[in-house]
């Protein structure tokens, strides 16, 4: 590989770098919301650095703070060991979405990426046709946007960021836009473009929520955990290219990062006992964030798993459901916190509540939801409210959420409270008032999932 050696990246600055970040947001209604907390993070000369997280966990405002399209509410960002003020201008990214100029043609959208460099037109359309020839669309100068596919458009933005010949290179969920044979082709290439000497690509930073992905391109794999964003798991990968997905360590590598983002996220813990011997859920027993998923994603999970007995792991899940991981993970967590199934390890198995639930008709499933959902104390905050007042403001709830769970985003915690509480027949809400209230009994039948 002709990138520099471990003993040559150790004595270099990083190429960026982020030290004691920590990143703060205000939501509507002026609350904070924290993404990031104390983030040490350092891409190297040479390496190709992967960022692993569920959604949600922070991973893009991590790019966005490393190349100064945000700054950070604490903490420092280095650029080759100086502090950086302003946008880096020795780094280029690749959104998820293509955000191509749809009246430019492919010659004068990768010419883009050079209107912050004061370069002659002759320099200039030197290299822009080497860019262009670098990421294989020789012929495709005068063509436009409408008339090239999916992949040929990211290929244009890969070479619009390296038309300037960046010192770093980062890649915002670059290829999950793309079909899976075009995403492995794009994939391959630009391993092979990091890799040349001729392309002068020397540091690579890729956001994904892909771990196959994440394990086939990268040197170096950073997982983060979520709420706040703060760094979890840090993994050399010294596996050869080209890499193969069925070597034993490739595989490895694979289990441990699932099995790290799932052990955080679900837990195998065994249940809390009181008093009276019962077995009670963890979310019972202390105020718990709920995942930000709608309630028909978590009966449409219960009802694959109810007509695929067979189907019980946790990633094979995931691909029946064609959900990435990490909404996967948000969609077990919801049914796990409402005792609907169990996680042991990597299995999903229902609990004897699920069983019943699927059992149940349309009104037996609604009042065994309405009573899981009783039983999480976060509702509390509506539902006590409501036992005093006919109508409580959206507002006041929203605060309270929000110091209940200062690290969560209260209006969209709300949002998904007031659609479970709406299925269970608990709660209704008024968007135009913004207040919440006790529906009638009989419209329960009409609540939207």
């Amino acid at each position: 590989m002709d990138t520099p050696s471990l003993n040559q990246q150790a004595a270099a600055a990083p190429v960026a770098q982020l030290c004691a970040v920590t990143k703060s947001f205000m939501t509507a209604g002026a609350h904070e919301l924290k993404v990031l907390d104390n983030i040490d993070l350092a891409v190297n000369q040479g390496e190709f650095l992967a960022l692993l997280g569920q959604s949600g966990s922070g991973k893009s405002t991590i790019l966005r703070c490393l190349t100064g399209l945000i700054e950070p509410t604490s903490g420092r960002v280095l650029a080759d060991g100086k502090s950086l003020r302003g946008v880096n201008p020795d780094a280029s990214v690749v959104f998820q979405t293509f955000a191509l100029y749809p009246w430019l043609s492919v010659e004068q959208n990768v010419a883009v990426g050079l209107m912050a460099k004061k370069v002659g037109r002759a320099e200039r359309d030197a290299a822009v046709d080497r860019a262009i020839e670098l990421i294989g669309l020789g012929n495709y100068h005068p063509a436009y946007p409408r008339e090239l596919s999916g992949g040929m458009r990211q290929r244009v933005g890969i070479a619009r960021a390296l038309v300037s010949q960046p010192k770093l290179l980062c890649l915002d969920e670059a290829f999950s836009a793309l079909d899976v044979l075009t995403a492995e082709n794009l994939r391959q290439e630009l391993i092979s473009l990091w890799r040349s000497r001729d392309s002068g690509l020397s540091s690579v930073f890729m956001v994904t929520h892909n771990i196959e992905e994440a394990v086939e391109m990268a040197t170096r794999i950073v997982v983060v955990f979520p709420r706040p964003g703060r760094i979890g798991l840090v993994l050399e990968n010294k596996l050869p290219f080209p890499r193969d997905s069925k070597d034993p360590e490739f595989q490895r590598l694979v289990s441990i990062i699932h099995e790290s983002i799932t052990t955080l996220t679900l837990p195998d813990l065994p249940p809390e006992v009181p008093m009276s011997g019962q077995p009670i859920s963890r979310a019972r027993t202390r105020m718990e964030s709920i995942p930000l998923v709608p309630v028909g994603q978590i009966l449409g999970l219960m009802s694959i798993l109810n007509d695929t007995p067979d189907l019980s792991n946790i990633y094979d899940i995931s691909d029946e459901i064609g959900k990435e991981f990490g909404e996967t993970i948000a969609i077990l967590k919801a049914s796990e916190i409402l005792d609907l199934i169990d996680t042991p390890k990597q299995d999903v198995r229902f609990t004897e509540l699920g069983r019943r639930f699927m059992a149940a008709d349309r009104l037996g499933k609604r009042t065994i939801f309405a009573e899981q959902v009783f039983k999480l104390r976060l509702f509390h905050i509506i539902l006590a409210l409501l036992k005093e007042y006919e109508e409580i403001d959206a507002d006041q709830v929203i605060k309270d959420i929000a110091s209940a769970l200062p690290y969560d985003n209260p209006a969209k915690t709300f949002e998904t409270m007031i659609a479970w509480g709406r299925y269970a027949g608990l709660m209704d809400y008024n968007a135009k008032t913004r207040m919440v209230f006790v529906p009638q009994e009989e419209s329960a039948e009409n609540t939207q999932l």
